[in-house]
């Protein structure tokens, strides 16, 4: 196979040309010689995470014996809850053991197959010198080969499993949601409204609504973090540049001049920092608030029908748990 190394550094966005590309040609990790290895790590990972989410539907479960046992003044349910959590934290240690060592694994497998390829494909028919000697318009092949190939395979990995927990989390706990929770009556004025799954719904709108400001507040934070790093780019190149320009700077009587450059280009660095620091201040207004709500939230939805007696304190517990971790997936 014949590689063609190419300066994509100025795309912006998800070029799906590339990304087919780049799929077709690191499949072969799945396919090749290393088949065996890649698909043991791989099923192997999604074992744990299999295992994983049972442990999460345990420790759900738990909260709603545990909480139960307690309403009920239950002390030898209580004890054995509290014996039994034990065991659920042993469990949650050794599946996350088990899942970081499966997926460093399959990242370094993966990045080594990747890598090896593309030092043949380099070293082939003298091609590294050849792209030298040339003076080929791809810049840094040797930083590409080690970083690049990094950046394209730990990333993309990590991505894949915080769909897949995330859409495993979604309809595990959607169910409990639905089941448990039931349906709500509202009775307004002499009519009185019936909502299905009020706690699914809930959890549903109150997570799209939060996925929907938090990008909208943040939106400008990325722009003003993108030019921070450019101002810090900039700010290093004039020193790398009065570093190797030292002998005429002296001799031109030149250091005024160089200072002025210097601080001017840190002060543009200062200027968009402190935009940084303003658009973060208005997104942690939102997390923050998120973060203090979503505990609270599932309660008080959970609140008429505990209060009406149609749900006990343990299930009320559990249905909070399902929320949060909807959440999460969401």
């Amino acid at each position: 196979m014949r590689v063609v190394f190419e300066d994509t550094t100025q795309q912006a966005g998800i070029d799906r040309t590339i990304a087919f590309q780049f799929m077709r040609y690191t499949r072969g990790f799945w396919s090749g010689p290393t088949f065996v290895t890649a698909w043991i790590l791989t099923l192997g990972l999604a074992g744990c995470l299999f295992l994983k989410l049972l442990v999460d539907v345990a420790t759900n479960r738990w909260n709603r014996w545990f909480f139960d046992a307690l309403e009920n003044k239950d002390a030898v349910s209580a004890g054995l809850a509290a014996l039994t959590f034990l065991v659920l934290v042993i469990a949650v240690a050794a599946v996350g053991v088990g899942i970081v060592l499966t997926r460093e694994r399959l990242q370094v497998r993966w990045r080594e197959w990747c890598t090896a390829r593309l030092l043949d494909s380099w070293l082939a028919n003298q091609r590294f010198y050849r792209m030298t000697a040339t003076d080929s318009a791809m810049q840094n092949p040797e930083y590409r080969i080690s970083d690049d190939i990094r950046m394209a395979t730990e990333p993309l990995t990590d991505f894949a499993i915080m769909l897949f927990t995330a859409f495993l989390a979604a309809v595990t706990f959607a169910g409990i949601l639905w089941s448990v929770g039931g349906s709500l009556n509202v009775t307004i004025g002499e009519t009185t409204f019936t909502i299905p799954a009020f706690m699914l719904l809930g959890a549903i709108v109150y997570g799209v609504t939060m996925s929907t400001i938090i990008p909208i507040v943040g939106k400008n934070l990325s722009l003003a973090a993108a030019r921070k790093n450019e101002a810090e780019a900039k700010f290093r190149f004039e020193m790398i540049r009065l570093r190797e320009a030292s002998e005429s700077i002296i001799m031109a009587q030149g250091e005024a001049h160089a200072r002025g450059r210097l601080f001017s280009n840190y002060a543009n660095l200062v200027r968009t920092w402190l935009l940084v620091v303003k658009y973060h201040g208005y997104i942690t207004w939102v997390t923050n608030s998120n973060g203090a709500m979503i505990p609270v939230v599932p309660l008080l939805l959970c609140a008429p029908k505990y209060l009406a007696g149609e749900l006990s304190l343990g299930e009320v517990m559990q249905l909070a748990s399902a929320f949060i971790q909807v959440q999460v997936a969401i």
